[in-house]
């Protein structure tokens, strides 16, 4: 059984095996959008854009109960029982069914990903060394695009049914071969927890205490941002070839953060990115240069890395650490949910989606950082 001790040295190993299992995680989102296309076209007429959001859905609702949840039945039993049920239902996506069938199975599918992305996080920290936690969590804020730069990668060209399936088939084979090795090898962490309040309650305690609410709230000011840039800047820059480097600018900063935040506050790091990206926004507005783009991705990437590290920064308790992670999720996933409908009423105008990155990063400098800051002066919690 691996040594939780707080003098133990990061198994460095099981780390990255945690963060592996993050990226098929990320993959229950980007296994769909490599195959929208043919996916369109397998079901005419229904709303396909819409089962990808399917999985965010169950984090916007359930993200503060799944902190609750994982805090209680331990991370390991949530991993396990996430994997597990994401195997199952990926494998089941591989046989041909009605829309509303494949439509429900994206849903249930948000409860795995929704225990993963709290209980895997929370798990790293907890085995990580003192003066390594804050580069484990720059490296865990990575496992979104990376995941999606894999799948992007291995996946060849989708055009019928018979490579959808092997694209889903797949991933739930990965799932299937990673439970084993995962029941193996992870530990017990942080189980036996007090009873779960009710609904009202929970989200009361949650978003009241800024120990708990400001990572949460930096990180879903960013992911109105990521996809949506992503999407709709290279073309109105006629520069499709930024597609691909931006997701690789953003990974850099959040993984350049772990680092950096060993001797900056990340809660301070995080409203310096937004800071840089604001200008750099603005910057980009007058010059319309693609390298100011990149490096506006680069400075929200280290803003990324920054809110995960600010997690254990802020919350020493695995129990607490769960309980923000899920803050995280559920604030993130209403991020990504509503940022690519907010920026495609600015779509096609540069002036128009840098003012507005401009005005949600500065959103970020004031509202995170008011939040950071009454959280460090804030009662250490425990």
């Amino acid at each position: 059984m691996q040594d939780t001790s707080p003098h133990a040295p990061t198994p460095w190993p099981l780390i990255l095996l945690l963060w592996s299992t993050g990226l098929l995680a990320a993959a229950q989102f980007a296994k769909l959008t490599l195959t929208i296309g043919p996916m369109q076209t397998l079901y005419d007429g229904a709303p396909v854009a819409l089962a990808v959001s399917g999985v965010s859905i169950i984090g916007i609702i359930g993200g503060a109960v799944a902190g609750y949840l994982v805090a209680r039945i331990g991370a390991r039993k949530a991993v396990l029982w996430a994997v597990a049920t994401s195997a199952v239902l990926a494998l089941g996506q591989g046989v041909a069914m009605p829309f509303w069938a494949f439509m429900t199975t994206r849903i249930l599918e948000g409860f795995g990903h929704l225990l993963l992305v709290v209980a895997l996080p929370t798990m790293m920290v907890a085995l990580a060394a003192p003066n390594d936690k804050s580069v484990v969590m720059g490296l865990w804020g990575t496992f979104f695009g990376v995941g999606y730069a894999v799948l992007a990668v291995v996946v060849p060209p989708v055009e019928a049914w018979g490579g959808i399936r092997a694209v889903y088939v797949g991933h739930g084979l990965l799932l299937a071969a990673l439970f084993p090795v995962l029941w193996w090898v992870l530990p017990r962490v942080m189980a036996g927890a007090s009873k779960i309040p009710d609904m009202i309650s929970l989200h009361r305690t949650l978003y009241s205490h800024p120990r708990y609410f400001a990572p949460g709230l930096g990180h879903g000011i960013y992911t109105t941002l990521f996809i949506a840039l992503v999407a709709f800047l290279p073309p109105v820059l006629d520069a499709m070839w930024l597609t691909a480097m931006m997701p690789l600018a953003n990974l850099s900063g959040t993984f350049a953060s772990g680092f950096i935040a060993r001797r900056v506050a990340a809660s301070h790091l995080s409203i310096f990115g937004f800071a840089v990206a604001a200008v750099c926004f603005a910057l980009l507005a007058v010059t319309g240069s693609a390298a100011l783009a990149l490096l506006a991705m680069v400075a929200t990437g280290i803003t990324a890395g920054a809110n995960f590290a600010a997690v254990p920064e802020l919350n020493a308790r695995p129990q607490d650490q769960a309980r923000a992670n899920g803050a995280m999720a559920q604030v993130g996933n209403l991020g990504t949910f509503s940022g690519t409908p907010l920026f495609a009423l600015v779509a096609g105008s540069l002036w128009g989606l840098v003012g507005l990155s401009v005005a949600i990063c500065l959103s970020g400098v004031i509202f995170a950082g008011y939040t950071y800051h009454r959280a460090r002066v804030s009662t250490p919690l425990g």
